[in-house]
């Protein structure tokens, strides 16, 4: 085991809204908390925020400390299979010394399942639910994929009718079109599971949606919009353990659904 200080770099996306960008150092407060004090744990953001990712990689490299990252993301896709590594080379040629681990970002994790299942009011004898479950939508065919996975095992899990899907933007379906082709006839109460890990610009797209189509539809339809689960106290120990075994074991696998592109295997 390495003696030198054990740095641990979170890297949150940033939001242009701030109460998004507050969401998340408070998040990360949470989650320093759980770590070991001895450990030098920094904030970074990719966009919209300060400090940003490469000031602070490069702040832990004068350090001469061992830097462990973690893309505090929800799925792999471009943030985490390109921008990720651009930073680890870039810092290489600068402190080619530098020991660098990554991880990778939160995947198809059984956590969040337990945590939407906390999050949600639970079945009514004689109340039809209707559940959406959004996603942010990307050009990632393997990320908009992963929602459905993490759909499906929740709806393994609290049963009822099949769940809608939809996206806020980048792909198919679209949220606003999903949820303005409802039928108020079919359901008592919507459910709508934003899946998403902090607050921002498109939760408040979100909430606004689900408001607009509740008051056109008349009395009687009740709605409930589950909130981001980024700092859920289970969410964020399973977190605390992941990063934990990343410093003990010294390295992390490619999860095996990852594909990068030529350019950034070079990289590696």
């Amino acid at each position: 085991m390495s003696r030198k200080t054990t740095a641990i770099i979170v890297i949150g996306h940033g939001s242009p809204l701030p109460e998004g960008n507050r969401h998340f150092r408070e998040t990360f407060r949470k989650l320093a908390w759980l770590l070991p004090p001895e450990w030098l744990v920094r904030e970074a953001f990719l966009e919209h925020a300060e400090p940003d990712v490469e000031s602070v990689l490069r702040e832990c490299a004068e350090m001469d400390a061992d830097l462990h990252i973690f893309p505090f993301l929800l799925f792999d896709a471009g943030h985490s299979k390109s921008d990720v590594w651009s930073f680890i080379h870039d810092l290489k040629a600068k402190f080619p010394e530098v020991k660098v681990i990554r991880d990778w970002a939160i995947g198809t994790d059984q956590v969040p399942i337990s945590v939407l299942i906390d999050l949600l009011p639970p079945p009514e004898e004689d109340v039809r639910d209707r559940l959406i479950f959004v996603g942010r939508g990307s050009l990632d065919p393997n990320a908009n994929a992963s929602l459905y996975y993490q759909g499906r095992r929740l709806w393994e899990r609290r049963g009822g009718p099949e769940f809608s899907y939809a996206f806020i933007g980048v792909t198919m379906p679209r949220f606003k079109s999903v949820i303005e082709g409802l039928d108020p006839a079919s359901f008592d109460r919507l459910l709508v599971v934003p899946y998403f890990l902090f607050e921002g610009v498109l939760m408040d797209r979100i909430r606004n949606t689900v408001n607009g189509f509740l008051s056109g539809v008349g009395s009687g339809k009740r709605g409930h919009v589950t909130p981001p689960f980024g700092d859920h106290p289970l969410f964020l120990s399973s977190i605390a353990n992941r990063l934990r075994r990343l410093v003990f074991h010294g390295v992390t696998a490619m999860p095996k659904w990852i594909q990068l592109d030529t350019q950034t295997r070079h990289t590696l």
